[in-house]
């Protein structure tokens, strides 16, 4: 098992549950983008910023931005993935996002 201090991505593969594989994909596609760009807007969509507190995370004055259509087919599984098990999802990416704040990613 990867220790939180070998990164979120590590971490992620390491210790996601199998029903949260297509967040870990969107995640892992989203780190080479400018902000991380595509999964902001997933929390955006799936309304974890706004439980959290965060307001909107993404650039929605022009939605397109950052989603191609590899983007979008990423998005789509994490929104099917968290429309099957959304505690689940919401607790995998809480762990996640936490993993980032511990080392400043």
């Amino acid at each position: 098992m990867a220790e939180k201090s070998e990164g979120s991505l590590a971490w992620a593969s390491e210790n996601r549950p199998d029903s949260c594989e297509a967040i870990e994909s969107l995640y892992s596609w989203a780190s080479n983008h400018e902000g991380f760009e595509p999964f902001r807007k997933f929390l955006d969509l799936i309304g974890y910023t706004e439980e959290e507190g965060l307001g909107n995370l993404g650039k929605w004055a022009t939605p397109s931005e950052g989603l191609g259509f590899v983007e979008l087919g990423y998005m789509g599984e994490a929104l099917k993935a968290y429309s099957e098990r959304p505690k689940e999802v919401e607790a995998f990416i809480s762990e996640l996002l936490e993993v980032e704040r511990e080392f400043g990613l």
